[in-house]
């Protein structure tokens, strides 16, 4: 193979788990359709400070060094490690170079002294079946119905609190509607009781005033 010529650094020596961690891969998927590119998408932690001779291989499942890799990629080093956007990285496999076999395999990220710092979950290389559409499908339609159904409980949450928000509004209005009912039953008294003292008051002044002519009169 052509990527073979310069061979990387590796290493029989076998670590722990959490050795495997420093590097995470993402959006593996179950299997990768034969005579198709692959492209390995994986996220550098703060553990790892990446080398100008790490690499990422492809190794059959149940590998015991990192000798027995089927195929690798050297990995780009990213410009500022600092920021977000460049700490989620990717390599391209070429299709000519992927395994032809339906074994399961695996991502391994391993740094310039062999040593592997990142294991994806397994995967196979073969075509995509019936049952394999039908999965996705029925999988895909269940998810779409319980993003319907979370959207249509936000809905319904949203309505409850509008219709209590709208009920709190009416027994406020309803309370002031009653204030001002009440308060124009008092105008209305203290009205009444004006306009029958004006009455009382005319009577008097109509008294006095025909007295008056009399006197005058006289």
């Amino acid at each position: 193979r052509k990527e073979l010529i310069k061979r990387p650094q590796m290493s029989a020596v076998l670590l722990n788990c959490k050795e495997f961690l420093k590097v995470v891969f993402n959006n593996v998927e179950k299997f990768y359709i034969p005579g198709k590119d692959v492209t390995c998408y994986y996220t550098f932690t703060q553990q790892l400070i990446p080398r100008p001779k790490d690499w990422i291989g492809i190794f059959k499942v149940g590998w015991k060094t990192t000798r027995e890799y089927y195929t690798f990629m050297w990995v780009a080093l990213p410009s500022d490690l600092s920021k977000e956007s460049t700490k989620q990285q990717g390599v391209h496999f070429k299709a000519y170079y992927l395994p032809k076999d339906d074994e399961y395999y695996q991502f391994c990220y391993v740094d310039q002294d062999g040593v592997v710092r990142g294991a994806s979950i397994p995967f196979q290389f073969r075509p995509e079946t019936e049952e394999d559409i039908v999965v996705i499908t029925t999988k895909g339609r269940v998810e779409e119905m319980e993003q319907q159904n979370e959207q249509l409980l936000q809905e319904n949450q949203q309505l409850k609190d509008s219709c209590a928000n709208l009920q709190k509004q009416n027994s406020d209005g309803l309370a002031e509607l009653q204030r001002k009912q009440e308060m124009l039953e008092a105008l209305q008294s203290t009205t009444r009781k004006l306009e029958q003292q004006v009455e009382e008051q005319k009577a008097c002044w109509e008294t006095d005033r025909l007295q008056l002519k009399e006197d005058n009169q006289k």
